[in-house]
């Protein structure tokens, strides 16, 4: 027991951890409010993560604020690209709805094809910036040859992201109880969880 509770137990370094996510969560969040930041706070985030998934902490905040300068241009860049083929896929979706000509199957199977890539695109385009440099162009592409080249820590990443977002509208009762997470330490959770399957994408591309 006394073991336990010592500085270096378990009991303490998951409390320290937990404080870690809160603040970062808070962070994010804050970054976030101006909306074109998104992508910026979102590589931040993953930056910041993926540097206690390898134990190189290097202070939250300031890791955080570093990590979000450093990324902005680029992050903000593919924030906006991805907003633009959002908005493109939406119109589309409402466009179908009322669409009954010809290969109507081929074109909403397609539909479905793109929004998947973009789902994918969304959850891995960030974490990738947040470790490699590369241009806008080249991240979306080298992101989606990571998907395809591990398809399976690349569901594990999906169903993290997304999970608690489906599970939401299963109840009013999750709905309100993932909110509440999540302005605590639902996003940073999210971001540390998928970080220890990018630690082990990454190191097959970092050699």
């Amino acid at each position: 027991m006394k073991h336990i509770l010592e500085m270096e137990g378990p009991v303490y370094r998951f409390l320290s951890r937990l404080v870690e996510l809160i603040l970062l969560n808070s962070m994010f969040l804050i970054f976030c409010i101006p909306i074109i930041t998104i992508g910026a706070s979102s590589t931040a985030l993953y930056s910041v993560t993926l540097k206690m998934v390898r134990n190189e902490d290097s202070g939250v905040c300031r890791g955080f604020v570093q990590a979000f300068k450093k990324n902005s241009k680029q992050s903000t860049m593919t924030w906006i690209f991805l907003v633009i083929v959002g908005f493109i896929l939406l119109m589309d979706y409402l466009y179908f709805q009322s669409y009954n000509g010809e290969f109507s199957l081929i074109v909403i199977l397609s539909l479905f094809f793109f929004t998947f890539v973009y789902i994918l695109l969304i959850a891995l385009v960030f974490p990738y910036i947040a470790r490699f440099e590369n241009t806008v162009k080249i991240s979306v592409v080298n992101v989606l040859k990571i998907a395809v080249a591990n398809p399976f820590q690349t569901i594990l990443v999906l169903t993290i992201s997304i999970g608690p977002v489906i599970l939401m509208f299963l109840s009013p009762y999750l709905f309100v109880f993932q909110l509440y997470i999540s302005v605590f330490f639902g996003f940073s959770l999210v971001a540390y969880l998928n970080s220890f399957l990018f630690r082990n994408i990454y190191a097959k591309y970092e050699k």
